[in-house]
């Protein structure tokens, strides 16, 4: 049975730019009506590259919450007229827990959102600070706490290797937001090579950040926590009750349609790839002129894309079936497929049940593995 297929919509406008962002985000709204003019443009200039009902939408940042919901409304009601919904669809919003005030709350949920994705990042203001969050450990709560209230899944982000966190501020924060009801977990190793501010912090303070081995292992007590707590590892980074896995991300492990729009995005319909350019006024522009915006586009040959199938699969608990494992195998030279050989002798891929996969050991070394698919 084909896959059904899902939508990415960018949202760029933020109140706050924070420190480590490295996406496509501004400051403000001046150009948010206009910019949701052009998104709804577009969904309409593309009504037949996938074929519908949507599985899934998902509202990405920059920061959902932050923008008018009337133009996530609109968005949602093209999307719905030109290729419908499925029953249920699953419909995501990434949200600053700031934003999540009784009365947005009300509103998203109002037009259709039925899961958030929710920046908490820590629960400790002393290690918001430096990732310049705009809200603190309370409001970040509060926002868990309505949103669970409303019948809402709620999916919290935390971060690994946030300026003087410890494994127990981690470890704390975490047991506090399962113990709440939150449904879904995903925990992130902070990357600041893009962050000027930390990098010089790094410089200056270098006892303030975790090395590899501390950060390994608070990934290691993340994943015992959150097993015990009833929210099993289904990818690298995500954990959840069984049911409350994110079906749109799903799609991007499975190289299953996903249909994006907006500044940034990038489409796949199961065969080619095209992503849109990363300048709002010129995207904005493309739209008028000729109703799609797309700077690049990629159709994968045989063997590259069998060989992505596997490293994506392999992102996921389930892994991939052997044979597909070993067709891979196949297109690669003999020194990668050596190196392979090695990482199973190291223990770092296994085979059960006619699937490979990831040991956890290799979880930690997944880039290593990953590079030799390439």
């Amino acid at each position: 049975m084909t896959a059904r297929p899902g939508a990415y919509v960018h949202v760029p406008y933020c109140a706050h730019r924070c420190a480590y962002c490295s996406f496509v985000a501004v400051t403000g709204r001046e150009t948010e009506r206009d910019y949701f003019d052009a998104v709804v443009a577009e969904i309409e200039g593309r009504a037949g590259e996938v074929a519908g009902p949507l599985e899934t939408v998902y509202f990405g940042g920059g920061t959902p919450s932050f923008a008018d919901p009337e133009s996530l409304l609109r968005v949602l009601h093209t999307l719905r007229r030109t290729w419908g919904l499925v029953p249920r669809a699953e419909v995501t919003a990434e949200a600053n827990p700031d934003d999540l005030v009784p009365e947005r709350l009300d509103a998203l949920a109002g037009l259709g959102v039925n899961r958030l994705s929710v920046g908490v990042q820590s629960l400790r203001d002393s290690e918001l600070v430096p990732l310049e969050r705009r809200h603190d450990a309370a409001s970040a709560r509060d926002a868990v706490r309505r949103a669970l209230d409303r019948d809402l899944r709620v999916s919290a982000d935390l971060m690994i290797g946030i300026p003087g966190q410890t494994s127990e501020s981690l470890l704390e924060g975490l047991s506090e937001l399962l113990s709440a009801g939150v449904g879904h977990v995903s925990v992130y190793l902070l990357e600041i090579e893009k962050a000027p501010r930390l990098v010089a912090l790094r410089e200056s303070a270098p006892a303030l950040f975790a090395g590899d081995d501390e950060m390994a292992e608070r990934w290691e007590r993340v994943d015992d926590a959150c097993h015990a707590a009833g929210l099993p590892r289904y990818e690298t980074s995500n954990w959840a009750r069984p049911g409350e896995e994110s079906r749109h991300n799903l799609k991007y492990w499975r190289r299953e349609p996903v249909v994006a729009v907006g500044v940034s995005a990038a489409s796949f319909d199961g065969l080619v790839r095209r992503t849109n350019g990363g300048s709002i006024p010129a995207y904005m522009a493309a739209i008028r002129e000729k109703g799609t915006a797309f700077v690049s586009e990629e159709r994968l040959p045989a063997d590259a894309a069998l060989r992505e199938e596997v490293l994506l699969g392999l992102r996921t608990v389930d892994g991939v079936e052997a044979r597909t494992f070993e067709a891979a195998l196949g297109t690669l030279p003999a020194a990668e497929r050596e190196r392979l050989a090695d990482a199973v002798a190291a223990g770092l891929l296994e085979t059960a049940a006619g699937r490979v996969r990831l040991t956890r050991a290799g979880v930690l070394l997944s880039n290593e593995v990953f590079a030799l698919l390439l």
